[in-house]
């Protein structure tokens, strides 16, 4: 066997309530651990909040948790929002990029 292996996990957020507690667990510590720059794309921080947030969905039983409403992010995101806007192609374009001073 080669000294070096590479495991593929495949993970189907759509199914995260069908899997099992022991499954869900492992997606957990395999969403920390992806290599992926979470402060280049968002999809490994999304993908981390989504099992995290069905983590508690269970955790609570019965109740059926407001999951969405208050954020750590939200405080930040408002900052960046007035200074800017994500684009078709989720690039951050700054308020006023491209503009000459005189146009602003």
């Amino acid at each position: 066997m080669s000294p070096t292996v590479s495991v593929t996990i495949e993970i189907d957020i759509a199914l995260l309530r069908g899997y099992s507690d022991e499954h869900l667990a492992m997606l957990w510590h395999v969403a920390q651990a992806n290599p992926a720059d979470s402060f280049a794309d968002q999809d490994p921080g999304e993908l981390t909040e989504n099992i995290g947030r069905e983590i508690i969905r269970r955790w609570l039983g019965d109740v059926e948790p407001e999951l969405w409403r208050n954020q750590g992010r939200d405080y930040y995101w408002d900052q960046l929002r007035r200074l800017g806007k994500w684009d078709a192609d989720r690039v951050f374009v700054p308020n006023g990029a491209g503009q000459r001073e005189d146009e602003s």
